[in-house]
């Protein structure tokens, strides 16, 4: 809003303009009003209502006065506040108004035709944009369909069917061929809205959003080569347009191609160093292409611009950290206080401390934690004892462990947490007692039938017991590599070993050769009588972690 200064200027101007729009003038005669005093006031009213803030009550009289007036600039000045407002239902009577006011005005049918389509008047829309062409063959009518077409889909089909009468009467129109490929596209029929963008493409070469438009649809056709290229056509005769650029970044990034995507943003952060969105992208494939210096410089943009902060923070913080600068990476991490970064920030400030023997440091950092963000206290306590028990502490993240349940009693990560806890130390009947808990309060959950049923073939001869939840897990989840891996003990223990290769190999793919799943592949090898290939399992084990005790007693149970 402006000033009030400022606002005070504005409103004599619009009376005196207002005032004189349809007054008798002539070189020897003063201006005679042509609105009577009631009007005068009202319009004043409201446009000391906008110097308020108050641009409904601005509206309502702006409205009146506009219909009890039939005046133009009236009209137009309803309709702006209308617009601003996004109140549709009282701007589309004033479209029409002002539209029966100028009819040789293309501006007054393109308002018009977009107050008819957010009130899914779509015929009325059609007879607009009809009009609107008649008067100006290329209107942009990209811009309006992409700010104003139906939010779901029987409104897309029912505006299809009014657009198709006005597409026979202009077959050739490059935006009319492009609202159609919009409005099929958001319908999901992707190839045949690509055919229609083609089409509109070679009718408006130059046009960005059919160009935008076209690259999308190429993409979800999963032809993402084809839209870098079309992409970098366009940018050939529209060098400077930021849309096309960060767009052209983005498709990069879609083919992986993430150090021509950092060389391109990086010319783009030169030329507009404020831009929040592309500094942020450079940042971060800076840091995943590692190239510490570049990332660091656009992060610490960020924070001047006091945007993205926490995530600048974090980022740096592990940029410090891949440095092996250990002391400037807690600087960092410390400095995220909320936000989406927070729970790793403390995970990575909790290990670090842990790292270099500071134990009671972590642990005290993280019930500080727990004070300051009481809504994450129950995630905090999870973390906590995760922490503990990889650093071989594990009774003291069991004794924490109940604590914690103790506070939150109905927390199913704490009872999760336990359940598994209570498996490694060997008591079963509490693992199951939580396991039947939690599956009683989510009995859908495929990760609690996993659990269970793995557990019931791993260390009892439950097997029918357990077959019932592993295959209801994998009919909830058949991709997940553990629930894939469960599948394949299960048949192994019921002595169907090819099967169980088939899908142990299948799982140990899929899990990025998880060790747990390739020891199961190497013991079922071996017992299948495939005992060389058992042990280049070990070996590709070891020799991606050569001191791995797990592979080292595996290996020998079996060797011996």
């Amino acid at each position: 809003m402006l000033s009030l200064f400022n606002r005070y200027l504005t409103t004599l101007g619009i009376l005196t303009a207002i005032s004189c729009s349809h007054a008798s003038v002539n070189s020897t005669t003063t201006v005679v009003p042509s609105f009577r005093y009631e009007t005068l006031y009202s319009l004043l009213l409201a446009e000391m209502a906008l110097v308020r803030n108050q641009a409904p009550l601005a509206l309502q009289e702006y409205a009146q006065q506009a219909k009890e007036t039939q005046d133009d600039g009236l009209t137009e000045r309803a309709l702006q506040i209308a617009n601003y407002l996004q109140d549709s239902t009282t701007a589309l009577p004033l479209a029409k108004q002002w539209a029966s006011l100028n009819p040789d005005k293309s501006k007054s049918f393109y308002q018009l035709a977009y107050q008819a389509l957010k009130q899914q008047q779509y015929d009325e829309a059609i007879q607009a944009i009809d009009r609107l062409l008649m008067l100006e063959p290329e209107a942009d009518l990209e811009t309006l369909f992409l700010n104003a077409y139906p939010a779901n889909a029987e409104g897309r089909k029912q505006l299809l069917n009014a657009l198709s009468n006005l597409e026979s009467s202009y077959p050739n129109n490059g935006h009319l061929l492009f609202a159609h490929g919009l409005l099929v596209g958001e319908n999901g029929d992707y190839k045949t809205a690509l055919t229609y963008m083609e089409k509109a493409h070679e009718k408006n070469p130059n046009s960005v959003p059919i160009t935008l438009l076209e690259a999308r649809l190429l993409t979800l056709n999963k032809q993402e080569k084809k839209a870098v290229k079309v992409l970098e056509e366009a940018l050939t005769s529209n060098p400077k347009s930021q849309q096309l650029n960060l767009h052209y970044a983005r498709a990069l990034i879609a083919i992986k191609d993430y150090h021509a995507a950092e060389n391109k943003l990086s010319q783009l952060v030169k030329i507009l160093p404020n831009n929040r969105e592309m500094l942020l992208m450079h940042a971060l494939l800076a840091y995943d292409n590692k190239h510490d210096e570049s990332a660091i410089i656009s992060f610490n943009k960020l924070i001047t611009l006091q945007t993205n902060e926490d995530e600048a923070y974090y980022y740096l913080a592990m940029i410090a950290k891949r440095q092996n600068k250990l002391s400037e990476a807690e600087n960092y991490f410390v400095l995220i206080t909320d936000g989406d970064r927070y729970l790793s920030a403390q995970i990575e400030l909790a290990t670090l401390r842990i790292k270099s023997n500071r134990m009671s440091e972590a642990r005290q950092q993280l019930a500080e934690a727990r004070q300051q963000h009481p809504e994450l206290a129950n995630t905090l306590y999870a973390l906590e004892v995760e922490l503990l028990s990889d650093n071989q502490q594990a009774e003291t993240a069991y004794t924490l462990l109940l604590e914690a349940i103790q506070k939150f009693p109905n927390d199913n990560l704490l009872l999760f947490s336990r359940a598994l806890m209570s498996d490694k130390r060997q008591e079963l009947a509490q693992f199951e007692l939580d396991m039947r808990e939690l599956l009683r309060r989510d009995p859908n959950n495929p990760s609690y039938m996993n659990a269970f049923g793995y557990t019931l073939v791993d260390k009892t001869d439950r097997l029918a017991e357990a077959e019932p939840y592993l295959r209801r897990a994998f009919k909830l989840k058949p991709n997940d590599p553990a629930i894939i891996d469960s599948i394949g003990w299960l048949l192994y223990k019921q002595g169907h070993l090819f099967e169980a290769l088939t899908y142990i190999k299948q799982a140990f793919v899929a899990s990025n050769h998880d060790e747990e799943i390739g020891l199961h592949l190497a013991e079922i090898l071996w017992v299948s009588g495939y005992k060389a290939e058992a042990k280049k399992m070990w070996q590709q084990m070891l020799s991606k972690k050569p001191n791995s005790e797990s592979v080292l007693k595996h290996r020998a149970l079996w060797e011996k």
